[in-house]
């Protein structure tokens, strides 16, 4: 009796192993058949992104062209361009890189259309960004081009003028440099009766006086000025007298030769003041020049010509 119902145990535990591995056998077959269907429903949403890439393409080399064309008319423009097209050809970069990729899927593909509009978009922005701009520049070189021919015409009116405008001068120089307001220069010779007397003749030449007055600025800082003084001979050499205290100094952008220096305290109340050259061996006949410098530009010139 006892191995009857071992008998009926065992024949139960094998009908529900055998179960139980059908069981097994149905879900494995089940996730086969879904893993399938999936490869080939994701094979068929994949599709080729050959056009995006060729109008990807196109889109780059028309901003190429159309910067090509707005670029070198002026520096601040040229800094926009730059700044604008270096944001565009990452955006650029990035897109043709998923782009490339691979075969994308059908949602994969539609967010890469959505980028390459919204890249479409940012160019046709930049676009007329820089025609505006570039608008603007050509009507600031107009405008500038009409104050240029104003500065001439009131440089013509002054060109004869000795003593030059005060006025004139704050309104065509900058900052804090300043100028002669005048400059005479005299070639003298020793007169029998009287004082000195103007000459032309290098033969009777005495000495060379030099007369100047600064002009006012009130954007100069008051101060100490060094001033140095050329006196370029006929041949271009610059004259050098021992009595004037000739000498090399740093001026005008280097180290150059000058035939006197002189300090002037600059209080802008148009400061004058006034020295003498003796006439030096090597002195010719012909045309001379001075020039007036500052340490850092060159404040006016004036010429007289011995014979």
């Amino acid at each position: 009796m006892s191995e009857n119902v071992k008998d009926k145990k065992s024949k139960r535990l094998l009908f529900i192993m055998i179960f139980a591995l059908l069981l097994i056998n149905i879900g494995l077959i089940y996730q086969l058949v879904t893993k399938n269907e999936v490869l080939k429903t994701t094979e068929i949403e994949l599709v080729d992104t050959t056009s995006e890439l060729e109008e990807l393409k196109k889109v780059e080399e028309e901003l190429r062209l159309n910067l090509a064309t707005k670029t070198g008319q002026n520096a601040e423009l040229d800094s926009i361009i730059e700044v604008r097209d270096a944001e565009i050809q990452l955006k650029v970069a990035q897109l043709r890189r998923n782009l490339s990729s691979g075969k994308l899927t059908s949602a994969e593909l539609a967010k890469a259309k959505e980028e390459l509009t919204s890249l479409k978009s940012r160019v046709a922005a930049l676009e007329a960004e820089i025609e505006e701009l570039s608008k603007e520049n050509q009507y600031l070189k107009d405008e500038n081009y009409s104050i240029q021919k104003q500065v001439e015409l009131e440089k013509e009116k002054v060109a004869e003028m000795v003593v030059v405008n005060t006025e004139l001068t704050k309104q065509v120089e900058v900052g804090s440099r300043i100028f002669l307001k005048a400059l005479d220069v005299k070639p003298l010779r020793d007169a029998i009766f009287g004082e000195y007397k103007t000459t032309d003749k290098l033969s009777k030449l005495d000495k060379i006086d030099i007369a100047y007055t600064l002009a006012n600025n009130d954007l100069a800082e008051k101060g100490e000025k060094e001033l140095f003084f050329q006196v370029v001979k006929p041949g271009g050499a610059v004259l050098v007298s021992k009595d004037a205290g000739s000498g090399l100094g740093n001026f005008d952008g280097g180290k150059k030769q000058y035939s006197v220096k002189k300090v002037v305290n600059f209080k802008n109340s148009n400061e004058q003041g006034s020295f003498s050259i003796p006439k030096t061996d090597g002195m010719t006949a012909g045309e001379y020049i001075i020039n007036v410098f500052s340490r850092d530009h060159k404040m006016g010139s004036a010429e007289f010509s011995l014979r």
